[in-house]
């Protein structure tokens, strides 16, 4: 275990302490809490590590911007535009 100083915003500090307190009903979580927020944040570590105990070939992970970025454009109407058409047919076929 290592001991660490943060420098942190007052008003933050005091509502991740509140939000600690309703969680637990303690503040004795609070490391714990602190050191799952970091483990959350250096995910990418523990999948790519994952990854090569399953002897897959990983480079790194891709982010969700990365994803955003590469996706392909529509070709034609979102989905939920021709369901709701065809839903809308339907009702107008059904009323007399």
């Amino acid at each position: 275990m290592a001991k660490v100083s943060f420098y942190i915003d007052d008003t933050v500090w005091a509502r991740f302490r509140e939000a600690v307190f309703r969680k637990h009903g303690t503040l004795r979580q609070l490391s714990s809490e602190t050191e799952a927020l970091m483990e959350d944040f250096v995910v990418e570590d523990a999948v790519v590590a994952a990854f090569r105990r399953m002897n897959v070939a990983v480079d790194g992970t891709t982010s969700s911007r990365d994803v955003k970025e590469t996706r392909p454009s529509l070709k034609g109407p979102p989905s939920e535009d021709i369901i709701r058409e065809i839903r809308r047919k339907r009702v107008a076929q059904a009323l007399p």
